[in-house]
């Protein structure tokens, strides 16, 4: 890939992290202590919207990619999009505008997603995807690093929860500042349509047995423990922002120091994790990324304040890049180059379904069930509330520790030297 295309792809990812941490970072504590949200409502602002996009990545933008490849116009559309709809949540916001305004978002936003996998794949040498994923996302992490910093300067002025309405402007900018950036830096996909895209997309199998038959049944068995994992790993995600205020007590910018130094490990983990997935194997790096998981969410209760928070979260900031850059580079290898807009569509249909249903779901209902059982055992509200997000993180531990058994017996890692690229593609 040439520098400036990997200049533009980095940049691209350092404004959507940037942007994603102002936006989500404190958006469920925002929705819990100033808008009144429940367990159920904060997590729900994050189901709904990825119920949608996994749909529609699924089911429409995979293969729309696939007919036309125009994978940079699908990035494009979808974060104009998306940043004129944050400006329209702003002027009226409550906690069912921003559940239902970022689910509507979500519908054409994700065609961004399915664009940018696609995209990546194929601006990228398979021997090298992994190493120049590591790279970029590095660049997010910084991002990220931002992003948080810039919300938890603003959040508690001059009263908790206070300045983050601003913050739907502020990530409307980011967007319409990535999308400049995109096209100015990053060239279309040259994958030329075959006859048969332009004659229309092949007919779908009938029938749950003819859908399954459509996928590589190495990727097909992948998919399904990728999304077991997720599901293990964030189901406690809506509720973490919340377990530093009530559990800890710590302020915005304290808050946002967690987060940073969990983010800034990513700086060296992204990369590091890419090499090692090249060198050593990609089932190798994520298994050893669970294993730190499994370990962070057991010491999380043992955290109770800041300083032991900070080393804890801290270490746990190897996972997300490790398994967003080998995880990805594994799809990668699986997928045929044929059918990479449906099949990555899939794949993050698969991540993000995982990612929205989880917390809510799985983390969520558990956390109001225990939370019912400690108040009619006499604890008060507080505490009921606080313990119930401690059972939800002893709850990720057992999910992540039988979604990696379960990933280590059952996925099969392809040897990649057996890929034949394009040697004009690849030089891109």
């Amino acid at each position: 890939m040439r520098a400036k295309v990997q200049i533009g792809m980095a940049s691209f990812q350092f404004m959507v992290n940037s942007r994603r941490a102002i936006f989500y970072t404190f958006l469920t504590l925002f929705m819990f202590e100033v808008l009144g949200a429940s367990f159920i409502e904060i997590s729900l602002v994050i189901t709904l919207p990825m119920l949608i996009s996994s749909a529609m990545q699924a089911l429409v933008w995979g293969r729309l990619s696939d007919r036309i490849k125009r994978r940079r116009l699908l990035i494009v559309v979808g974060e104009v999009f998306a940043g004129f709809g944050y400006l329209v949540i702003w002027t009226s916001i409550s906690i069912w505008v921003i559940i239902i305004g970022l689910s509507l978002i979500e519908a054409v936003w994700s065609m961004s997603n399915t664009g940018w996998s696609a995209l990546f794949a194929d601006l990228t040498d398979p021997k090298e995807r992994s190493t120049l994923n590591g790279r970029i996302n590095g660049l997010g992490v910084i991002g990220r690093i931002v992003g948080i910093t810039a919300v938890g300067a603003i959040y508690d002025l001059p009263t908790p929860g206070a300045g983050f309405p601003f913050v739907f402007p502020i990530a409307s900018a980011i967007m319409f500042g990535s999308v400049l950036v995109l096209i100015a830096l990053v060239p279309e996909s040259k994958v030329v349509p075959s006859i048969k895209d332009l004659e229309g997309t092949p007919k779908i199998r009938r029938g749950l047995r003819g859908l399954f038959k459509s996928y590589p049944p190495g990727f097909l068995i992948f998919l399904g423990c990728w999304a077991f994992i997720a599901v293990g790993w964030v189901c406690y995600m809506s509720l973490f922002t919340v377990y530093l205020r009530i559990g800890l007590n710590l302020t915005s910018m304290e808050i946002s120091l967690v987060r940073n130094l969990n983010s800034g490990v990513g700086l060296v983990a992204a990369p590091v994790a890419g090499f090692l997935g090249d060198r050593l194997g990609r089932k190798f790096v994520i298994l050893e990324a669970l294993i730190i998981q499994v370990a962070v969410t057991a010491l999380y209760p043992f955290a109770t304040t800041l300083v032991p928070m900070l080393v804890v979260n801290t270490l746990g900031g190897i996972t997300r890049p490790a398994l967003h850059t080998v995880g990805y580079a594994l799809a990668a290898d699986l997928i045929p180059e044929d059918q990479r807009g449906r099949l990555f569509g899939a794949y993050n249909a698969a991540w993000t379904l995982s990612f929205g249903a989880s917390p809510t779901v799985v983390g969520s209902f558990y956390a109001t069930w225990r939370e019912g059982a400690y108040l009619a055992g006499g604890f008060s509200q507080d505490s009921a509330e606080l313990q119930a997000i401690i059972d939800v993180f002893l709850l990720s531990t057992v999910l992540v520790i039988g979604g990696a058994l379960i990933f280590t017996a059952a996925v099969r890692e392809p040897r990649r030297n057996r890929e034949v690229v394009d040697p004009q593609l690849a030089s891109r």
